[in-house]
């Protein structure tokens, strides 16, 4: 003979499937113990919360199963406590369902184990509990209590409940941001109740969802944008500086430029090749010097210039209302970036005449003889070259 039950939960199951006659009375079940087991015995074994009324006589056998979590059908399930909190065992014998033993789950069992989850997640995020019922306020005129009120009927499948409580409830990142997230979305799925029974708030899940889920993806925007926002003010302060660098670095061989043509035009002599051809020279190494520097500075821009690209691209693959807020962000700095550069062209072309001029002046004061004579030649061709021209345009006009 096998065992008996050790729990009450199974001893009504056991009687369940003992008993003979079994029927429903309305306020408990009763059924006749077969004569294979010892009555006294039996009822001996029989937890005092399970048994009722017991002949021996008769072998008649009184239960209460539903006082030990066995129900007939789910709405003897979904009363009172059971409402907020799944029992550790209970039985639903039209569903042929026993928690924990069978898989898999038949829908309405799930329905009322997500509606129990859905109760508790908004436990964990109410302002304050009172009368077992949770509730959540803004402000004294936008508040809503919500009591755990439902039944079976009211039970639908709450699609995509795991990952809204893990994404929502659970998860730490920005857990105070969502907290506010889902008491802004519940009063608004709520708007105009003082008090919103669970029944009423089921139907509502797909639409709290979505709005926590908007909210959410608003909030993680501004976030972005704001950090984003950030990064770029700090990458282009530091962008600025180094722009300013670029001439802050060789301001002090810019000075000298004009100390070059001094030189040359006070130092040559009439006729001194050797002084003369020393200021050329000296003047040409600083002309080369100078080429080279103002070379790196732009090396330099011009790799700034490809940084804050890269930064713009990386702006651009962000989502576009994010994206159109930064980028004007860094006009100012592609602005400096070209006026830098150009500002390291002029110079690049001022190293280049101060080393015509001065070459010019030490020729001329080494050859002034040849200088006059080129000079004249120059002068010539070019008045050659002007009045060939008056001379077209004059026929040109004639044709018309």
């Amino acid at each position: 003979m096998l065992p008996l039950p050790t729990s009450s939960h199974d001893w009504a199951l056991w009687l369940f499937e003992q008993l003979e006659d079994v029927e429903d009375s309305g306020t408990h079940w009763q059924g006749r113990l077969p004569t294979k087991w010892n009555f006294d015995e039996i009822a001996d074994a029989l937890p005092d919360a399970l048994k009722g009324v017991l002949d021996s006589q008769s072998r008649l056998v009184e239960f209460y199963p539903a006082s030990c979590n066995v129900y007939e059908t789910l709405d003897g399930l979904v009363q009172g406590s059971m409402r907020r909190k799944v029992p550790s065992e209970f039985t639903v014998r039209n569903l042929h369902y026993t928690h924990g033993h069978t898989e898999p789950l038949p829908q309405p069992i799930r329905d009322y184990l997500d509606a129990v989850k859905f109760w508790q997640l908004l436990v964990s995020f109410a302002d304050y509990e009172v009368n077992q019922a949770v509730v959540y306020i803004k402000t004294f005129e936008s508040k809503v209590e919500v009591r755990a009120e439902y039944c079976a009927a009211d039970l639908i499948p709450l699609t995509g409940l795991t990952e809204f409580a893990s994404a929502y409830f659970e998860a730490d990142h920005h857990r105070d941001q969502k907290r506010n997230i889902i008491r802004a979305s519940l009063l608004e799925v709520c708007k105009g109740q003082l008090v919103a029974r669970l029944s009423e708030l089921l139907p509502k899940y797909g639409d709290l969802v979505e709005r926590a889920k908007a909210s959410y993806s608003l909030y993680t925007a501004d976030f972005s944008f704001e950090k984003l926002q950030s990064e770029v003010d700090k990458q282009n302060v530091e962008d600025m500086l180094r722009l300013n660098k670029t001439l802050a670095e060789i301001q002090n061989q810019l000075l000298a430029l004009p100390a070059a043509l001094i030189l040359a035009g006070a130092g040559v002599k009439d006729g001194v090749f050797a002084t003369n051809v020393s200021i050329w020279i000296g003047v040409g190494v600083f002309a080369w010097v100078m080429y080279n520097l103002v070379m790196n500075q732009q090396n330099s821009v011009t790799a700034i210039e490809q940084e804050v690209q890269l930064r713009i691209e990386k702006v651009i693959s962000q989502p576009a209302d994010i994206a159109d807020r930064v980028l004007p962000r860094f006009d100012s700095l592609k602005s400096r970036v070209k006026r830098q550069q150009r500002v390291l062209k002029q110079i690049y072309y001022a190293v280049i005449i101060i080393w015509v001029v001065a070459t010019g002046i030490v020729v001329n004061a080494q050859w002034p003889v040849a200088t006059a004579a080129g000079l004249d030649f120059i002068q010539g061709q070019a008045q050659k070259g002007w009045d060939a021209f008056k001379d077209i345009a004059r026929n040109a006009l004639s044709a018309r």
